[in-house]
């Protein structure tokens, strides 16, 4: 079933469902090459963080009441003691090392002084009071077996490290989506200043670069002039995600509906409610999607940001990202019918409509900070508004 003139929202929600049912297969990756990419399963930790009571000084590991008979050293990268610290000794311990059973806790190596004792032996004193053990125990960051990530999550350094640390060595992702994308139209020129009467190809430069940071990979792009045969054979590839831009429209010059047709493919979604970026189409031709954008650049660019991050998002089986909601500092107005979707800037008061900004102009998204959603009737100052985050 096709949803024809549907809400924004109703148009991201349904393009994220319709990707999740064809969502990429789990491969298994080395976690040394997997930061960036989505978990399809949970992720257990195979062992605790850390794997041993140790110190987190350097210092000694102390028994019982000072003064302390000193002992050997313990350094980290040792294996833990099997011997238990007795009462009224200690040991040399460097940050990380493993302290041994019976430790009651750790001096700082600023909070201590050595002296022989009457026998000659080290003797070590406590120079400073203070009431923190300064042992991180096993286990305090993660115990084995506990849930690290959910499924649906992305892999980013900082979670990459914490399953390396927990003993991690492969994890199973999504395969990231292959895409193609064709820019349509026979005044599009690759290169220089375009006479009159044509335009220069900003999407070939732009969008490969939108879509890998949302998580594609092996991006193809080809260029197809205003012709029904050329379009059907553009939009032919071998890809999970083919990304078109242009012809969407209803003019003769205008072949995007007539090619997936002949394709056999499914409308999944069109005549979204807002501009710019109503004449956009969602299909299927098997299990391929199609996200074919207008030829405006920015009602492109809207489109992609609107229903093409979650699209990408579904394939990979990432759940949907709810908008923001930003505080505006100006009053907005919109006497349409449709919701009006405006790049802003961020100010100390709010967010404000960056300026020059239409369905065939990229100056204002090229200063934005992001994309409001105006309601008909417009908007009031200090009221708040629902936004998105550019993927740039």
């Amino acid at each position: 079933m096709t949803l024809s003139g549907g809400s924004w929202l109703d148009a991201r929600a349904e393009t994220h469902r319709q990707a999740l049912l064809r969502a990429t297969p789990t491969v298994m990756r080395p976690l040394v090459e997997a930061a960036g990419a989505t978990l399809t399963l949970d992720l257990l930790a195979p062992g605790d963080v850390p794997g041993h009571d140790g110190s987190a000084m350097d210092g000694w590991a102390t028994a019982g009441a000072p003064p302390w008979l000193l002992g050997e050293p313990l350094v980290a990268g040792d294996v833990p003691a099997t011997a238990a610290l007795a009462d009224g000794h200690a040991r040399p311990v460097t940050t990380g090392a493993p302290v041994p059973p019976g430790t009651d806790a750790v001096l700082r190596s600023e909070d201590g002084l050595v002296e022989p004792g009457d026998d000659g032996a080290p003797l070590l004193h406590r120079s400073a009071e203070s009431t923190r053990r300064h042992i991180r125990p096993a286990g305090e960051e993660v115990r084995a077996g506990d849930l690290l990530f959910a499924r649906g999550v992305v892999l980013t350094p900082p979670r990459a490290a914490l399953a390396a640390a927990s003993g991690v060595d492969e994890v199973p992702v999504a395969r990231p989506p292959r895409a193609a994308l064709v820019v349509l139209g026979d005044e599009i020129v690759r290169v220089g200043v375009p006479r009159a009467g044509r335009v220069r190809d900003v999407f070939s430069g732009s969008v490969p670069g939108i879509l890998r940071s949302a998580g594609v990979a092996d991006i193809e792009s080809a260029h197809a002039g205003d012709d029904p045969e050329a379009t059907r054979r553009a939009l032919d590839v071998d890809a999970d995600l083919v990304v078109s831009t242009g012809g969407t429209g209803h003019s003769s010059a205008d072949h995007v509906r007539s090619a997936l047709d002949a394709l056999g493919a499914e409308i999944l979604v069109e005549r979204i409610s807002m501009r710019p970026g109503r004449p956009l189409l969602l299909a299927r031709v098997g299990d391929r999607l199609h996200l074919c954008l207008p030829g405006n650049p920015m009602a492109a660019m809207v489109g992609l940001v609107l229903v093409g991050l979650p699209l990408i998002d579904g394939l990979l089986g990432r759940p949907l990202r709810l908008p923001e909601v930003v505080r505006l500092a100006e009053d907005l107005r919109n006497d349409s019918p449709q919701v009006v979707v405006l790049a802003y800037r961020s100010t100390p008061d709010g967010a404000v409509a960056a300026r020059r900004q239409t369905a065939a102009m990229l100056r204002g998204l090229a200063d934005a900070d992001g994309l409001l959603v105006v309601p008909p009737g417009g908007a009031l100052r200090g009221s708040d508004a629902p936004a998105l985050d550019l993927p740039w």
